[in-house]
């Protein structure tokens, strides 16, 4: 179970929502793009990087993973990020936008992550917890 995260780019990155994205302003990312970014960001804030297949990168950390989707083809025009663990990765977020110029969307609310506003992360947390540790109450 994972919290999804979207990586996008485009050329003014001024979308205030995620419906203002139109597909002729989307600059996609190319595989060797995000594998050399992922050893960058792994080697600075020192984190484990997997990045034997380009279609399929991991980072780790003591307190959180993330697989990033990028797919088969050479360029994407969006990559997922399923993260998983107790710590949401700022850190990670925060160096993937400045490095690529990408915006990060929360999965769970459509809406743009912001370094000073809260995400739905700890949220996705207290769910999981409950599913995994049988919190009890039945989820329909």
């Amino acid at each position: 179970m994972s919290w999804d995260v979207m990586m996008i780019r485009t050329k003014t990155n001024a979308e205030e929502t995620l419906n203002e994205i139109k597909d002729e302003n989307i600059i996609p990312f190319k595989q060797l793009e995000i594998a050399h970014e992922l050893q960058s960001v792994s080697a600075r804030l020192e984190n484990v990087c997997c990045c034997g297949g380009v279609s399929w990168p991991n980072l780790y950390s003591d307190n959180w993973s993330i697989e990033f989707c990028v797919g088969e083809n050479e360029e994407t025009e969006a990559v997922t990020l399923q993260i998983r663990g107790e710590e949401e990765p700022r850190e990670v977020f925060a160096a993937l936008a400045a490095d690529l110029n990408a915006r990060l969307i929360d999965g769970s609310t459509g809406e743009f992550i912001c370094p000073d506003k809260a995400s739905s992360f700890e949220r996705w947390k207290a769910y999981r917890d409950q599913i995994v540790h049988g919190g009890g109450k039945k989820v329909q």
